[in-house]
């Protein structure tokens, strides 16, 4: 039995003459006669019978079309869920964060990103931090959020959008107010990072290891806003996006300094797998960030 057999069976049900059925499933009525004739001989049943110029369903014929209302409704509804997942209109999107700070920026553009995506199903995580690369490979993750892109040839880096890091420092701090520092103003400083391998922060690898310093005290925290909080508290200084301080810095007394001869500049980058760039909901997101919704969000 083949799905055209099912499909003729209900047309003839709902449209109830062999030349009506025909039409609705653009055949000719012979080939249309002539597919359940065959079906008729391979299940030794009758499926339909004449009266007057109607064609009638016999008891199997019947049986045969409830079933194919409940198969066709199904292999429609799966071939529809097919065209939209080609279309990159549905399906799963799992999204890595590969750095503390992406998860402000991404956590402003999430609830848009969902309203304007309602079936697709979004999961974000870090937990394959440091191996992103590798858990795309394998399929564990769909794309990643990095501003540290690894060019090896097997992933497509889109960049977002370009940001800079600032030192940020508490209003009532020595440096605030400075037009510019250096790496040496923050010899004897406190610095702020999160708990990250030092060859993996600019802090210590663009900043004070260039310099030779070695901070006076290391302290290490999970989020965001307690880093923030700690700074404008003058428990140390912090090496941030300047974008953090557009809604922080006057609620919490904080200043962004930048650095003397070391524009410290970055790029946030929507890393997937080559063949998955042109999906619309991963093109949305590329699109929306680059024409700045998440940083006006900010």
């Amino acid at each position: 039995m083949e799905l055209i057999h099912l499909r003729i069976l209900l047309a003839l049900k709902q449209r109830g003459t062999l030349s009506a059925a025909a039409e609705t499933l653009h055949l000719t009525q012979s080939a249309l006669s002539h597919q359940i004739k065959n079906l008729e001989q391979r299940l030794g049943v009758t499926l339909w019978y004449k009266q007057g110029r109607s064609l009638v369903l016999s008891q199997a014929g019947r049986y045969l079309s409830e079933v194919a209302e409940s198969v066709i409704a199904t292999v429609d509804s799966a071939e529809n869920h097919l065209a939209q997942l080609a279309k990159g209109k549905t399906g799963k999107l799992t999204i890595g964060i590969e750095c503390h700070a992406c998860y402000e920026w991404f956590r402003n553009i999430l609830q848009p990103y969902l309203r304007a995506w309602p079936d697709l199903t979004v999961e974000v995580t870090s937990r394959y931090r440091f191996e992103s690369f590798e858990a795309i490979r394998q399929y564990k993750l769909d794309a990643v959020l990095t501003s540290d892109p690894v060019e090896n040839g097997l992933l497509s880096y889109q960049p977002l959008f370009d940001f800079e890091l600032v030192l940020i420092v508490a209003d009532s701090h020595p440096l605030a107010g400075r037009g510019l520092i250096v790496p040496d103003d923050l010899r004897g400083e406190t610095v702020l990072t999160y708990p990250v391998a030092r060859d993996r922060l600019d802090m210590f690898r663009k900043v004070l290891q260039p310099a030779g310093i070695e901070p006076t005290a290391h302290i290490q925290v999970e989020e965001t806003d307690i880093m923030l909080q700690l700074a404008a508290a003058g428990r140390g200084v912090c090496l941030l996006p300047e974008w953090l301080l557009a809604d922080k810095s006057a609620k919490l007394g904080l200043n962004g300094l930048r650095f003397a001869d070391l524009p410290i500049a970055k790029t946030m980058y929507l890393a997937c797998r080559h063949e998955d760039v042109g999906l619309e909901y991963l093109q949305w997101l590329i699109h929306h960030a680059r024409t700045g919704l998440a940083i006006k969000q900010q």
